[in-house]
């Protein structure tokens, strides 16, 4: 009777902390994802305002008065609007630089968990062998008891 009880029991504890494993996979898979679109989202970003910042840096260089009279205060004007506008280069491409690291970073580490992911599901796989055939050798044992403990009264008599 113990036997017909115990090995569904055994099943569907296995058959739950196998999917439980899966399961703790999925949210680092999931976690994974979500990083690297909020990295790609904030490149996107990142560009976005340095290209309108490169934009109004442009129409204040088109906007400067072109009078002769006035030569050298545009050319001061126009050389400080070019740094302006190369030091804002300057840092997308800084920005840009990081967040490949990031990037790069980030796919370094999936690859590196993926075999850590596989070793712990080797490894549960392995806990959960073991466990089933010590879980079986206790019904055994159990039942070769109840067996000599069956047989006892037959002595008895």
């Amino acid at each position: 009777m113990t036997k017909f009880y115990s090995r569904p029991v055994i099943v569907v504890l296995s058959a739950y902390l196998f999917f439980a494993a899966r399961s703790a996979g999925a949210q680092e898979n999931y976690r994974f994802q979500q990083n690297l679109e909020q990295l790609q989202q904030q490149q996107q970003i990142d560009q976005l305002q340095r290209e309108q910042e490169r934009n109004q840096l442009q129409q204040q260089l088109n906007e400067i008065p072109r009078q002769p009279a006035e030569g050298m205060q545009r050319q001061q004007r126009l050389n400080e609007l070019q740094q302006q506008t190369d030091q804002l280069q300057l840092e997308q491409q800084q920005n840009q630089f990081r967040q490949q690291q990031q990037l790069d970073q980030l796919r370094e580490q999936e690859q590196l968990n993926q075999p850590q992911r596989q070793q712990q599901l080797d490894q549960f796989r392995t806990d959960q062998q073991l466990q089933q055939l010590q879980q079986q050798q206790q019904i055994d044992q159990l039942q070769e008891q109840q067996q000599i403990l069956r047989q006892q009264p037959k002595l008895n008599r």
